[in-house]
């Protein structure tokens, strides 16, 4: 209802709609439940008769004081009183015109809160768009750009650090995970981006086809897998990022955008096929596949010594390696595997002890003595690592007590096994918990490697111990080759092209096994000084880069200046990265404070309240005249 401001507010009361912060979906009816994260709308009571909206005073003064001023001699500041009011009258209109174009092309969204696979991250997301197909995602995000609505892309949302996690609005492209085609001769697959590994792999499978490398876990869908630079372990083969050979951008500078390892500028390609969805919103990826085939692998204990004694050939023997060092004792866990013929018999499982029992009865035993109230019948290896460690996650000797008993599990399950790839390369990961994972080069390949991967590794055990870090196991070590990816954190870029480079890949972790907030707040602090421990005494010196899915946005400004300096230091393409990114999505959308705070315009992170950056909406740069007209009107009044 628009109706002159005089007949709608009293003489010498000018009143305005003005946003509130709750970021809500202005005049929907509560709507059922939807999804694994869905929660209740707003109900029609809880919303103000101008929908997100609240009525404010922006002048004082009555009719009375108006008058007598009048009589005064006071009719030109009368007059500019009227003018201010007619003006700020407009602009309302204007605020509320933009307002309802910004609501009528709004792509279907609901209000979601989303949390991650670990369990570590949470956000309350104000508009969660599921587009069914390539031309609604298009849609939403030019929508997105025409109004300077932030619209994260997300994927399985199993990232540790929340990397696409966005409070004023998140696309995920769940449902767009139709398998498009599969070329046996080209031995390549194309997927819509929202598949998830799992299931690519299955539907691979009647081709005689899988991909070269699979992470710990295969609930990632393809296009937060590839964004984020995700990783196996292999000495030779690469990241995930880089067996991708074209990919379907949709993004808000430049709409659809088909890229490809082919095009007459293929940096751009390589930039965005690993840009934690910065760059575009992934519809299509077509990988590099490798033929199915099994993998026999192999489990056994070594002591630190035996490790550097045989390292560089245990590293060339194995397509497939990784160690587990268990801190604060001198156990490191190999596991290897190698592919199995085609035409050989696939061999039965070995183990050093057969029974199940008999594996964890040195956990079991520890967890009777330290918590005799803990019913352990049943129980696997995560679960009483989980139990044992929940009785004093952040004491010092009950961590030790914990990993040497884990440390004598892993001797008694030292063994073989054999199956498929997928099968083989996908692994426990644990419970909740907290991980920090980098990556650095050691060497041009397997046949040159320089040593440092077994040094940091050395210096880390030694930090750990001399610092008394309650560390728990594992400390995973991986390798990978190289990628021409510039934002891979295992990119060649600056290294000889010609030789397909050699990364090694180190986690550290702890465990969150108790609900209790004081629990999880402790170990979480001490988690950060951990890790900022050892990018402290082993950044500069390795080079180290952190994995896309596991860094973290410090939260002092200084922290963050410094932060940015190591990527610009340690990534040669990020200038090319922002030189791209203003082409392709100018205004920022695909962003969120973690993009703009390491890789992006820090002047785009948003401050702790604040519901969105001061690059301001449509509608927004109307209620910042607003603020300033009502400032001017109250030092006029004084």
């Amino acid at each position: 209802e628009l109706v002159r401001p005089g007949a709608l507010f009293p003489h010498g009361v000018v009143v305005v709609a003005r946003r509130t912060a709750s970021g809500g979906r202005a005049g929907v009816a509560a709507a059922s439940y939807k999804g694994p994260f869905a929660t209740a709308h707003p109900s029609k009571d809880e919303i103000m008769r101008f929908a997100s909206r609240h009525l404010a005073v922006i002048s004082g003064g009555d009719g009375a004081a108006d008058a007598g001023a009048r009589a005064k001699g006071g009719g030109g500041s009368g007059l500019h009183l009227r003018a201010l009011r007619y003006l700020v009258a407009a602009l309302a209109a204007a605020e509320v015109a933009l307002w309802a174009s910004s609501q009528a092309t709004a792509p279907a969204a609901e209000e979601q809160t989303v949390s991650n696979w670990s369990g570590t991250q949470h956000v309350d997301c104000a508009r969660y768009a599921q587009p069914e197909s390539a031309d609604a995602l298009a849609r939403a995000v030019e929508w997105a750009h025409t109004h300077r609505r932030r619209l994260r892309p997300v994927g399985s949302a199993l990232s540790p650090n929340g990397a696409a996690f966005n409070a004023e609005g998140m696309i995920s492209l769940a449902l767009l995970d139709e398998l498009v085609r599969v070329d046996r001769d080209a031995m390549t697959v194309t997927t819509q981006a929202g598949a998830r590994v799992l299931e690519l792999v299955e539907k691979l499978r009647p081709h005689g086809l899988t991909l070269a490398n699979y992470a710990s876990i295969r609930e990632q869908q393809i296009g937060g897998f590839t964004q984020v630079g995700a990783h196996g372990t292999g000495a030779r083969i690469p990241p995930l990022d880089e067996t991708v050979t074209s990919l379907e951008l949709v993004t808000p500078g430049k709409g659809r955008v088909r890229l490809s390892e082919d095009d007459d500028d293929p940096e751009r390609f390589r930039l965005a096929r690993c840009a934690v969805g910065s760059l575009g919103v992934a519809t299509e990826v077509t990988l590099r596949c490798v033929p199915a085939h099994r993998l026999l692998e192999r489990t056994w204990t070594a002591t630190r010594g035996e490790v550097e004694k045989n390292h560089d050939t245990w590293l060339k023997e194995h397509q497939h390696i990784r160690y587990m060092w268990i801190p604060h004792t001198d156990t490191v866990v190999v596991v290897g595997s190698n592919p199995l013929a085609a035409s050989a018999k696939v061999p039965k499982p070995t183990s050093a002890c057969k029974s199940e029992a008999k594996k964890v009865e040195p956990m079991v035993k520890l967890l009777k003595e330290v918590a005799p109230g803990v019913d352990a019948t049943g129980m696997g290896f995560g679960q009483l690592r989980d139990e044992l460690l929940k009785v004093n996650p952040l004491d010092l000797e009950h961590v030790k007590r914990c990993n040497a008993a884990e440390a004598e599990f892993w001797r008694r399950n030292a063994g073989t096994r054999c199956d498929w790839s997928d099968q083989i390369l996908g692994f426990d990961c644990g419970g909740e918990q907290h991980v920090y994972e980098i990556a650095f080069r050691t060497g041009d390949d397997v046949d040159s490697n320089t040593g440092a991967d077994l040094a940091y590794m050395k210096e880390l055990l030694a930090m750990i111990e001399r610092e008394g870090i309650p560390a728990p196991a594992p400390i995973e070590q991986r390798w990978s080759a190289g990628s021409k990816s510039p934002l891979s954190p295992a990119t060649n870029d600056g290294h000889d092209p010609s030789k397909p480079g050699l990364h090694s890949w180190i986690g550290i972790i702890m465990y969150l096994p108790s609900p209790d907030p004081e629990s999880r707040a402790a170990i979480t602090e001490a988690f950060k000084s951990y890790a900022k421990k050892e990018e402290a005494a082993l950044g500069d010196k390795y080079g180290i880069r952190t994995h896309w899915a596991k860094i973290e946005l410090p939260e002092g400004d200084e922290e963050r200046r410094e932060a940015r300096k190591r990527i610009e230091s340690r990534y040669p393409g990020v200038d090319r990265f922002r030189k791209i990114r203003a082409e392709l999505d100018p205004k920022g959308v695909l962003g969120n404070n973690l993009i703009e705070g390491l890789l992006g315009d820090p002047k785009r992170v948003l401050r702790p309240g604040q519901s969105r950056s001061d690059w301001m909406a449509p509608g927004e740069y109307v209620e910042a005249a607003l603020r300033w007209a009502r400032r001017a009107g109250a030092g006029h009044g004084a």
